[in-house]
Parts: C-alpha cells; structure tokens; sequence
C-alpha cells in the first residue's frame, strides 16, 4: 500500500503557482495573444486530462497620459511700408502662389511660395539662386515659360515687366521688388488670423497674417515606476504608433506629434499606451497545469506516468499560465492534483 502524506502540501502546490500568477499578472499589464483556441470546452473529467501546449506571444502595455504644447502659428510679414488700403484674405482660406493678401497703397502683395524668400530686388543682369525662385514664380503666375536657369536675361526681363504692369507696378519696370510678394514658405499657407486691417500703416516686417498653432512638444507621463528599459516599446495614441523610449517622457517625430494632438482635440490631453514594440514569445498551459512544489521550483507534466518538466513563469492570469517559449513538450496534464498521488517538480510522483 502506498503512504500518504497529508493533502495539505497539494493545496501549498495550488496555492504557490496562484500566488506566482497573480503577482507576475501585477504592474506592467502583461497580455498573451493565443494563435490557437482554448481546448477547454467542459468541465474537467475525473481522470487524467491531457490537452496541447497553445503557442502565444506576450505583450507588456502601460497606460501614460499624453499632453501637447503648441507654439504660435507662423508670421507673414511684408517687404514694404504704407497703409493698407485692402485685405484679401481671412480666416480658414489657403494662400496657394500668386494669391492676393493685402494691398499697400493700392498695390497688391502677392503670396510667394518657395523653399527660401527672395533677399533682394532683382533686375536683368542678376544671377543666383534667387533669381531661380523667382523665374519658377514667374512661371506658376503665368508669365514666363523659360527655364529657371537662374539668369535674369532678355526673357526673364520682359516677364517681369508684364508682371509688374498687372499688379500696379509699371513704374518698376524690369525690376522685381520684394514690395510686390510676402514669403508664405515652401507649401500653401493657411491662415488662422488676419494681422493688419485696412487703414493700418504698415513698415517692413509687419505681421499681416498668422498661420494656425502647431503642435510643438508631446509630453507622456509614465506610471509610478516607470516602465523597464532593454526592451523596444511603441507608443499608441488612437491610431498613431510611434517608437518611444522608456524614461524620456517625450517623442521627437514631428509627423507622430501632430497626428496624435489631431487625434486628441482641442484639450491636448489624453491617454495612451506604451506596448513592446517585439512581442515575446511564449506558450500558454491552463494554470491548473503548473505545479510549484514545496522547494520553489515549477514544473508541469505530459504524462500522469511521465516525469515532471521545469518551466519558467512569464506570467498569466488565474485561468491560464505563460511558460517560456523553449518549453520541450506539446501536451500538459492539465489535473495534476486530482491523479497524482504526490505532485512534485523532483521526481516522479504516484499516479
């Protein structure tokens, strides 16, 4: 006849492995992501029960909080003095090249759209690469057909004077002045606000629209503790993801930021999450499987004659148990301390 030993060491198996599942289930929010369905679709028979390993990743997700700051929108100034004697422009319109802003003196400044501002007057005879800017402006105006070779000749000369003779500037000549345009930047500038109203005197460098706020820093607060670095995390906000580094408190993509404050409204505040950007393998075993025996060490079985196989815990919840991905067997005894006599991870027990 087989001894028995008191039932009080199964319900110490039991409650080790619970123990370790609930603690390892704490803090980081840890998730596994099953590529096969549970076997377990009734209850549990009343002798041995074998089902298969269920590979699994495991993902770590950390809830932070996400605030934007927003710098001024850009300035467009004029290259001229005068008064204002017209507004063409308002809120919510785009100044694409050639548009109309304002008009000084009767004059209308025209929105210059290129990589770089013109820095000068230009007439025939001037070479540089602003006299290209301005030929491939002259071009998108529809007076010129040349190319931008960056030479004010005979061909560039008599585009401007149709240009000047257009917008109230005969007197200009062939001579390009940089009263006629105000530098919008490289793309279509949309305005948020008008700075300069009819009426007004202006000088050169006055302000007379502002484009919209921008979205300048993203700040994420971490949780208490923080998140453990050696490991690639993403960020995801709505439908922004974006590599981030634990411990940083920020992003430094321009694109990333301002796709998340869109996403965020006008508040500029809401939450996020902080996932490993490498899932890690594991395998995924009903927590009823592992048995952590009196000396400390985890095991499961494949066979309730078998002998018992060391497993290292990832993590799991009460239902189900994460084992490291090396783990050499397909199958687990899932009721353990129901047919073995004495489970233990030392040696084999008693069916």
């Amino acid at each position: 006849m087989t001894s028995r030993r008191p039932r009080a060491r199964r319900a110490l198996a039991v409650f080790g492995v619970l123990t370790l599942l609930a603690a390892a289930c704490t803090g980081a929010g840890w998730w596994a992501q099953a590529r096969t369905a549970s076997p377990l679709t009734s209850d549990t028979p009343d002798g041995p029960l074998l089902v298969p390993v269920i590979a699994a990743e495991r993902v770590a997700r950390y809830g932070v909080g996400i605030a934007v700051t927003y710098a001024d929108g850009a300035l467009v100034t004029v290259n001229t003095g005068g008064t204002v004697t017209g507004v063409a422009t308002g809120p919510g319109d785009v100044l694409a090249v050639g548009d109309e802003i304002v008009r000084v003196d009767d004059a209308p400044v025209l929105a210059f759209v290129a990589d770089a501002p013109l820095w000068r007057d230009l007439a025939p005879g001037a070479e540089g690469e602003d006299v290209a800017r301005l030929q491939r402006f002259l071009t998108d105006v529809g007076v010129y057909s040349g190319r931008a070779d960056g030479k004010f000749g005979e061909r560039t000369a008599e585009a401007v004077r149709r240009f000047n003779t257009a917008h109230g500037r005969k007197d200009a000549g062939t001579t390009f002045t940089l009263a006629s345009v105000a530098w919008v930047g490289a793309a279509p500038f949309t305005v948020a606000t008008v700075e300069a109203a009819t009426g007004a005197i202006l000088v050169p460098g006055s302000p007379v629209v502002q484009g919209p706020r921008q979205a300048a820093t993203l700040t994420v607060t971490e949780p208490a503790g923080g998140i453990p670095a050696g490991v690639s995390y993403d960020l995801a906000v709505a439908d922004t993801v974006t590599a981030y580094t634990p411990g940083s408190g920020t992003i430094a993509d321009p694109a990333a930021i301002a796709a998340i404050a869109a996403s965020l409204g006008t508040s500029g505040e809401g939450a996020g999450q902080v996932v490993t950007a490498d899932p890690e393998p594991a395998v995924r075993v009903p927590a009823s499987a592992v048995i952590v025996d009196e000396t400390g060490i985890s095991c499961v079985y494949d066979d309730p004659a078998g002998t018992p196989v060391p497993v290292t815990i990832l993590g799991g919840t009460l239902a189900h148990a994460d084992l490291a991905a090396d783990l050499s067997i397909q199958q687990v005894l899932v009721n353990p301390m129901q047919v073995l006599e004495e489970p233990t991870c030392g040696s084999s027990p008693t069916p």
